[in-house]
């Protein structure tokens, strides 16, 4: 049977900046989270919501959900991680509703033993969604860079 993780027990974030409401499922190099879209949050501007260009953050959490609850699965604490870059990100314009659930998809392409990785990512909105790649870097436990 399968844990159930909570982002606060799989993220080094914590609030405000713990985005990631809650993990829906996750297997073998794959998770799906979601975002509730809170009119408290620090990003909300009055009026008119959060702004889009905050998905880009809300993938990077749910990918770093998944390397955490890895990690912690393994016995290990849930490590710090680092988003390097994004490609074919688009249509990042506008705002979110406050009130609003957010579905974020991802799933692993590449996992380097130097600690490189590469996730697709996929945010639903109802009928909108935004998809991109995002490469990450989580360094190796010890602290150690490895060598080139």
């Amino acid at each position: 049977m399968k844990r159930h993780w909570s982002p606060s027990d799989v993220l080094p974030h914590r609030p405000p900046m713990l985005l990631l409401s809650r993990v829906v499922s996750w297997g073998a190099g794959t998770l799906v989270g979601e975002v509730n879209v809170a009119g408290d949050s620090p990003f909300v501007e009055p009026g008119l919501g959060v702004p889009r260009w905050l998905a880009l953050e809300y993938m990077a959490q749910a990918v770093g959900a998944l390397d955490g609850i890895r990690q912690r699965e393994s016995g290990h604490p849930a490590p710090p991680g680092y988003l390097l870059g994004t490609r074919r990100l688009h249509d990042i314009g506008g705002y979110f509703a406050t009130g609003a659930t957010l579905r974020i998809t991802v799933e692993e392409i590449l996992q380097g033993d130097n600690g490189l990785g590469v996730y697709s990512c996929r945010l639903d909105e109802g009928e909108r969604s935004l998809s991109c790649r995002l490469t990450v870097y989580r360094p190796p436990a010890s602290g150690v860079q490895p060598r080139a």
